[in-house]
């Protein structure tokens, strides 16, 4: 059996200054409670650990709650909205305040998209109020890591390239390669400028310095003390250490099929037919001062599609940095495995993406799995065929998704595939209403009797949640 190595997480302890606060504000009051599916409000704490999940759009936001001797302590994983935009953030933010009474015991940072983190930027001022135990990041985000340090900076190049080829164009494939770059970076106009960068501000920020910790693979980590005397208990399951492993971003024979109808990643073309010669029409004294060759290899490093793949790439890439773990908790086993893509998994199922072989803790630990986060809003390189597979029949997934906001997201074979394993309980961000967007039709309806949906109203707004408790 292969042992996955450890080394010691670093945290970090940073004297922070912040602006006084003219007075505490006092979280807005549930005005009204429509309880959707018939589900009455949850009503006091839970007697098991809950999970949450709030529905702010393409985006995650999950908080879940274990009881303890001293009271029900709270575990915050991401909060951030990309694309398809519901407008509920704020209200989802407020009731998160009222829940806990501004209390984290733990804030989970998967990884550095906008559609993960930029709720806290969006909600500065709030999250400025909430007192805060510790938080873990992905060792992609120690700032004292030169490795770590290089591989952000040459993915944020790439997308800063794209963004500029990109500008102008209006057709279905440029717009998703847009949305990928906005994604990444913080300095686009959508995401409404610096928000990522911001995030992290109000991470490194919080009232007493908590501690932050950066974990990877095989890290043993440390929970705030109220949560161990709960009986809580957690593992570290990604990312690797290894760039190399990042970069495997795909599998063929791991994902599952295209949706019909999904848009065709056709190769972009910035110039009409009507712009373009062929090489052999230019006179020799073209090339006189540069050869047609040096100018050739300029073209093409600046070409769209060429920059297409890269940003693809870029933006699996930071996927894959996710911080995935694993709680256990009276029995029970829950999995968030962020937006982990294929080099992840496969680092955790195989110890590499060459392996063909299920490591035995590995199979273990997914034979026994009660909960499952599904990575990356359902798409297709983010729950392996063979993880799945592995998962004990009749496990419980929460998928925080919106239809359209990418290609093929979620994929309607995957979602098909985690209906069966999970026994028809899978629930869907996007079948409850929220802010400005009503429960979507073609998410299908919330399973009875295993979750519960409710819509809030107070003074930020309409925020809807989805909660199951184990």
């Amino acid at each position: 059996m292969k042992t996955i190595k450890t080394r010691k997480a670093r945290t970090q302890r940073r004297a922070v200054k912040t602006k006084p606060t003219k007075g505490e504000v006092t979280p807005p009051p549930r005005a009204k409670n429509t309880g959707e599916h018939g589900a009455p409000p949850p009503g006091g704490a839970p007697t098991g650990i809950r999970v949450r999940m709030y529905r702010i759009g393409f985006g995650d936001f999950f908080l879940v709650t274990v009881p303890t001797p001293s009271g029900p302590k709270h575990i915050l994983i991401d909060c951030g909205v990309h694309t398809k935009d519901t407008h509920s953030i704020a209200a989802a933010v407020a009731d998160m305040a009222q829940e806990t009474n501004k209390q984290l015991s733990l804030i989970i940072v998967t990884h550095r998209h906008a559609d993960h983190v930029t709720g806290f930027s969006k909600c500065k001022d709030a999250f400025q109020q909430f007192k805060v135990e510790r938080i873990w990041m992905s060792w992609y985000e120690d700032p004292t890591d030169s490795k770590a340090i290089n591989l952000q900076a040459n993915i944020a190049a790439v997308a800063g390239e794209l963004h500029l080829a990109l500008a102008a164009r209006k057709d279905p494939a440029s717009e998703e390669f847009k949305n990928m770059v906005e994604n990444i970076t913080d300095a686009m106009p959508a995401s409404g400028g610096l928000q990522n960068q911001g995030a992290f501000e109000v991470l490194r920020s919080f009232p007493g310095k908590p501690p932050i910790d950066y974990y990877k693979a095989g890290d043993t980590p440390t929970l705030p003390p109220s949560l161990v005397a709960a009986g809580l208990q957690a593992q570290i399951l990604g990312p690797p250490d290894d760039p190399n492993i990042i970069a495997k971003t795909d599998k063929s024979s791991e994902e599952y099929i295209a949706s019909a109808g999904a848009i065709q990643m056709g190769p972009i073309k910035p110039f009409a037919n009507a712009f373009r010669v062929r090489p052999e029409d230019y006179t020799s004294d073209v090339f006189r001062l540069v050869p047609r060759s040096v100018i050739e290899s300029h073209v093409a490093q600046v070409q769209p599609d060429l920059l297409a793949a890269k940003a693809a790439m870029a933006n699996n890439m930071i996927n894959n940095q996710s911080l995935v773990a694993l709680f256990t908790f009276k029995g029970k086993t829950l999995l968030f495995a962020g937006d982990a893509q294929w080099g992840n998994w496969a680092n955790f199922l195989f110890g590499g993406v060459t392996g063909t072989t299920m490591k035995p803790e590995s199979e273990a630990i997914l034979a026994k799995l009660d909960f499952y986060k599904v990575g990356h809003h359902g798409s297709t390189n983010a729950t392996p065929k063979s993880a799945l597979a592995a998962m004990r029949a009749g496990c419980v997934a929460m998928c925080s998704t919106a239809i359209g906001a990418y290609n093929a997201v979620p994929r309607d074979a995957l979602v098909t595939a985690i209906d069966q394993r999970t026994k028809d309980q899978l629930a869907r961000s996007d079948q409850v209403a929220a802010g400005d967007a009503k429960a979507d039709p073609k998410a299908g309806t919330l399973p009875s009797g295993v979750f519960k949906a409710n819509t809030i109203t107070n003074d930020a707004g309409t925020c809807g949640y989805i909660d199951y408790e184990l």
